[in-house]
Order: C-alpha cells, then structure tokens, then sequence
C-alpha cells in the first residue's frame, strides 16, 4: 500500500482537459490523499473517506496528509501481520496493534504516546464515518461514556475512545531562541555566511520571498495555511498605518483551521517587507510569465476590481459579482487570477508566487523550510526549522513579554485585586485570540516553554503577599491603638 496526491498539473501533462471540473465532477480536489493497494487497485470506501474529509471539519493539507498515513500504517499492520483489510479489523486487532506500536521489544518501532493517540483519533473518525455510510456495523473501537462541565456550567456527556491513553501528554513544544532564529532566517534562508558576509556560493531562489515569509510567520503566529493564503489586494496598505507599529488584520475565516476567522496583528516592518517583495522580486516574477504571453492554468478563476473589500467573479450563473473576501477559500484562492478592465490578465491574486508566477504549495513552502535547515547544519548551527515551529516561537516569546508586561504593572500597583487572574488570564487569554485557539487550555503548553515565566509569576505573588502581610500588620497595629 502505498499514499499518492491528486496533482492537477499532472493530470494536465497527461492530457486531460479542463482539469478543476474533472476533478469537481469525481469530488476530489488538489492535493487529496489516496491510497493504492501494492497491486494497484483502487479502494473506492477507503479513498472516499479521504476525499470527505474537509467536509468532515479537516480542512488543513498537513491534516489529509496524516490521516491518510494513519491508515496507511493500520492497513500495512492488518494486511501484514492480521491477514486483513481494514473493513476486517475487530476489537483484538487494536489490542495487537498496540503492542506492535507501543510495547514492541524493538525501540525503533515504538511511538510515543501522543503518536498514537492522534493515530486512534484519526482511525476512529473513519470507522465512525464507515457506520454512518453503512460500510460496516461497528467499529473496531470500545468506548466509555464520561461527564464534562462546559464554560457555561452545564454538565454534558461525552464519549471516549477506550484506546487512547489517558496518561498521554503532549510533546515539549519546539521553538527557537532569538539568535536561532536569526542564524535561519540569514544563514538558512538568505543565504549569508555565519559571518553576516555573502555566500557567493549560495544559489537559492525566491530569498527574499522565503525571509519575508519567515518573518510573518514568526511574528504574527499565522499557519502556514493561513499566510500562503492571502492574497495581495485584501491585504492593508501601508498608507492606512498611521504612525502604528502594527495594523489590525481580520484574517478570512474560510482560510483558518475549522474556519474560525480572526483578527491578528501585522507589524508595520513586516507590511514594508512584504510591500518590497511585490514590487521587485515578485514583479520580476510577473515579467517573466507576460513575456511568456500570461499563460493561465487548467481551472484559472477570473477575478477583477479587487480591493479591501473583495473581488469581482463569475457567479454560476454567469454574471460577475462582488465577493468579499472573508468567503474566498483556498482552494479558489490559489486559481484566482485578476483581470484588468479590458480582461487582460495581469497576474494571481496570490501574494506568493513560485516558478511560473504560481501560488506556492504548502508541500513546497515545508521544502524551502527543510532545505534552509540542512544549510544551516552545514554551518554547525543545530536549527531545524518549520513553519509550525515559528508559529511556536512567538507564542512562547510573545506570551513571555506579555507576562513581563504584565507582572511590571502588578509591581507598579496599577492593578488592586484579582491579581492572580491579572498575571495569568490576561497574557494567555490575548494570545489565544492572537493564536485562534478555541480553548485556553491549548494556550497552555506554552507556558512551559517561557523560561522566566515560574520566576516572574513567583516573584509577583511573593510581592503581593508580602504587600498583603504588610497591610494586615498595618491594619493589626491600627486596631490595636484604637483599642488603647
């Protein structure tokens, strides 16, 4: 067995025409996993479920990927070692999988605890999915029933997997120093020296791109679904900035993990780096494919009149109309073209463009990532850099600098009760509105990384309650001269 990606540019080189609706007709779209049996047959139940699964609340690529490797392993394991095919799979095969996966004398076969955990929840919404379409009559699964109080109050019931292990935390979480990531950022991605000196050896392309990139994420905390997304004309000016050092953003919903849209916070240095990026590396990028005659891809949407506020386009029913962009997915994002008044095309609304003038890929975004890593290990820089490590990177430091902010104003007394909440709920609560975190607890995991965090929090409440000590003696002394 083995995975595959449906690749619209291949299916034009093998001829097929008007890609974007053969695809739509069979319901598949870029980039969807599936898998082939070692002979090269085709499991038309398994593959559906991996085509549903943005409608099944996956939307992220890095997701399908995963899921699709989830049940690659489990099928590998039935077909190898059970002698089944994962509609087969009963009760005593996840007991043996286990002890393959967690408790095999081998070490290298064995995962951690949060691996698997992701693996159950991945083959249990497939098997939930299979009853629901009536593929099977049960899962695999056994499950238990447990009450959870919501932030409401309320006491509902929800049902866990038997598989998972509760005693599973998550991994630490990886980031980078500063330093470290100024070593990527020059060494790795711009292609410097160690010495800040130029390698006249280094023949990356699209350097510039790749920095500016790095340094919106690492700034902002966007995923690298959300910032290969976005597309120039919605993105502000910086006319609109009026002497800030940030500008709000309302990041569009359909491009967020489960469509939560929200508003993030663009530096003003990052809005100039990427200004710069459009008008030069970008431009030039553009010259090239108008000299080539502006050649569109198979499925190219055609947008024009785009500003702030959205895009004009083609409706089903032929006419053009305006769309703000807070409805644009993704999928329409990276085929959209704009158009001038006279319909000639003048480039993709996409603010990344690779080779050709095309939107880059996520799969070739995670390359640039890899590819600056190993350059900076030639160097004995130890970084290994990927865009979900940035986006770890400034929670950690961002929530640090909040926690310095917010443990100076408790020592300046700008705060008089509910410190505790001051000097923990605030910071964490801001930045899981900054992150798109539905739940503090996911805000959490960082608090671990902030190095000064269990000093600053424990030097405050040591103030605090020596503050408090000292009113109660003041108030005892007071109490007691009345009383003479």
């Amino acid at each position: 067995m083995e995975i595959f990606f449906t690749d619209p540019g291949a299916l034009e080189a093998a001829g097929v025409t008007d890609t974007q609706r053969a695809l739509e007709r069979h319901g598949l779209h870029a980039g969807a996993p599936f898998i082939l049996s070692d002979d090269g047959s085709y499991d038309v139940h398994l593959n559906r479920f991996l085509w549903s699964l943005p409608t099944l609340g996956v939307r992220s690529a890095n997701s399908w990927r995963a899921y699709a490797l989830d049940l690659l392993t489990w099928g590998r394991f039935l077909l190898e070692h059970r002698g089944k095919t994962v509609w087969q799979a009963e009760r005593d095969d996840v007991t043996a999988f286990h002890q393959a996966r967690r408790v095999s004398p081998d070490p290298t076969q064995v995962v951690s605890a949060s691996t698997w955990n992701r693996g159950v929840a991945a083959l249990d919404k497939f098997y939930t999915w299979a009853v629901d379409e009536a593929l099977i009559e049960r899962t695999p699964f056994k499950y238990y029933e447990s009450s959870r109080r919501t932030g409401s109050g309320q006491q509902v019931q929800v049902r866990n997997n038997r598989a998972a292990e509760k005693a599973a935390k998550r991994g630490n979480v990886k980031f980078l120093s500063v330093a470290r990531y100024a070593a990527f950022r020059d060494v790795g991605l711009r292609g410097q020296l160690p010495t800040k000196a130029a390698d006249l050896s280094f023949h990356g392309r699209n350097s510039e791109r790749n920095v500016v990139m790095a340094e919106l994420l690492v700034t902002t905390g966007l995923r690298i679904e959300e910032a290969a997304s976005l597309c120039w004309p919605e993105l502000p000016t910086l006319d609109s900035q009026r002497g800030m050092k940030s500008v709000p953003f309302d990041l569009a919903p359909p491009t967020a993990k489960r469509d939560k849209g929200r508003r993030v916070l663009l530096p003003n240095r990052v809005l100039r780096a990427v200004a710069d990026y459009v008008e030069i590396e970008r431009s030039l990028m553009l010259d090239r494919w108008r000299a080539r005659g502006c050649p569109l891809p198979a499925g190219a949407v055609l947008g024009s009149q785009a500003d702030r506020r959205g895009v004009r386009m083609p409706s089903k029913d032929g006419r053009l109309r305006k769309v703000p962009w807070s409805r644009v997915p993704p999928a329409v994002r990276s085929r959209l073209y704009l158009v001038d008044e006279q319909g000639h095309p003048v480039g993709p609304a996409c603010v990344w463009l690779g080779q050709e003038a095309r939107p880059v890929s996520l799969s070739a975004w995670e390359s640039v990532f890899v590819r600056a890593s190993e350059r900076c290990r030639t160097y004995e820089i130890d970084v290994a850099a990927t865009p979900h490590v940035l986006r770890h990177t400034f929670a950690v430091h961002l929530l640090s600098a909040l926690i310095h902010e917010q443990i100076g104003s408790v020592e300046r007394h700008e705060v008089a009760d509910g410190v505790y909440r001051r000097i923990i709920g605030d910071p964490l609560d801001h930045l899981r509105r900054l992150l798109g975190h539905s739940s503090i607890t996911t805000t959490y995991i960082y608090l671990d990384c902030t190095d000064q965090a269990q000093a600053l929090i424990d030097g405050a409440v040591d103030a605090w309650t020596s503050e408090v000590a000292d009113t109660a003696t003041q108030v005892s002394q007071t109490q007691g001269a009345s009383a003479w």
